[in-house]
């Protein structure tokens, strides 16, 4: 009965594992657009997007846009590590600043003066870059994960 009990122990060991990985994301910062909270190299645990709508100062890693070009200093997260992003693909690292209902702020391109549209959030590097400044709202649904911690 002790080879059962071991089974029954690595398929719950495997379980949980599939779980957390469901739920949990490593990713790497590549790029100073996030300076000074965020540093190139930068490892953070992320918690993949659940549905919740992100709050305003949340760290989100997002889909980059697949029209945009990455000008330099672009904070991406690839996921291969070195491997450089191919269009249309990549992550970015950026700051939620407005929220739906939010008044939009100056600068935005694509939108229209009033509040946030819904389904929609404006993202900020630290530094200007690639963000809501150069490609306007991003759609939630774009959202990954939600930066929870700096690991190193």
């Amino acid at each position: 009965m002790t080879w059962l009990t071991a089974g029954t122990g690595l398929l719950l060991l495997a379980a949980a594992a599939v779980l957390v990985r469901r739920r949990w994301t490593v990713v790497r910062v590549r790029g100073d657009s996030m300076e000074p909270a965020l540093h190139d190299g930068a490892v953070l645990l992320a918690r993949r997007w659940t549905g919740r709508p992100p709050h305003r100062g949340d760290i989100v890693v997002l889909r980059r846009p697949p029209v945009v070009a990455v000008p330099p200093g672009a904070t991406l997260v690839h996921s291969a590590p070195g491997a450089p992003p191919r269009a249309g693909e990549g992550w970015l690292i950026k700051r939620v600043v407005a929220v739906p209902g939010d008044p939009v702020p100056p600068g935005v391109p694509n939108t229209a003066p009033g509040p946030v549209p819904q389904g929609t959030v404006i993202v900020y590097g630290e530094r200007p870059g690639l963000d809501s400044r150069l490609f306007g709202p991003a759609p939630i649904g774009t959202i990954h994960a939600t930066v929870v911690r700096a690991l190193r």
